[in-house]
């Protein structure tokens, strides 16, 4: 079974409000409007940024999930593997918590984001769309497809980029927020 393959653009914004209206007028629905806080763990002996990977908890309108993302496979979206398992509850995201302690991985950061998705069916695609307002970072429009293979990422690409196009944006990032966090914290 393969793992499904996230493509996402990701953008810096100066106006979410004025986004959200003209995503609205293209047909985006809203889908709801969560907190999140990411927990980001690292291996003291692979740097998972150097090796181009992440690891963390979400926590999400009191749910929870353990997430794995792969390199990123291309050079101008981010375009990766992506594994997301359901945690029951607080005490399971604790006990997958402290394995990875115990493994000797390290909590690197948390990043807390207030995330408003909606969703757009753009050119024969059905576009997650999430406008987020990350602490300590900044505001941010992110562009989302999952395909089941390899052979579907040049397709999502061009739609997303198509819907950047059209939506007037521009400057997309490759950089996570955890990254942009460090990086304002001085940290790397």
């Amino acid at each position: 079974m393969s793992s499904p393959i996230e493509v996402e653009f990701k953008f810096p914004v100066d106006n979410l409000a004025k986004l959200r209206e003209n995503l609205l007028e293209l047909g985006a629905k809203p889908v709801k409007v969560s907190e999140q806080v990411d927990e980001y763990f690292n291996d003291p002996l692979r740097d998972f940024a150097k090796i181009d990977i992440a690891l963390r908890i979400r926590e999400s309108d009191g749910k929870l999930w353990l997430t794995f993302k792969g390199p990123n496979l291309d050079p101008s979206a981010k375009i990766r593997t992506e594994i997301e398992t359901p945690l029951v509850n607080q005490a399971a995201a604790e006990q997958i918590k402290q394995t990875f302690l115990g493994i000797g991985y390290f909590s690197v950061a948390r990043v807390a984001k207030s995330r408003e998705t909606l969703a757009l069916d753009w050119d024969g695609q059905h576009v997650e769309i999430c406008m987020d307002t990350v602490a300590e970072v900044g505001e941010f429009v992110e562009l989302e497809l999952v395909v089941d293979s390899t052979s579907q990422q040049d397709a999502a690409k061009q739609a997303l980029e198509g819907l950047a196009a059209k939506l007037g944006l521009s400057g997309s990032i490759r950089t996570s927020y955890l990254e942009l966090l460090l990086k304002n914290r001085g940290e790397i």
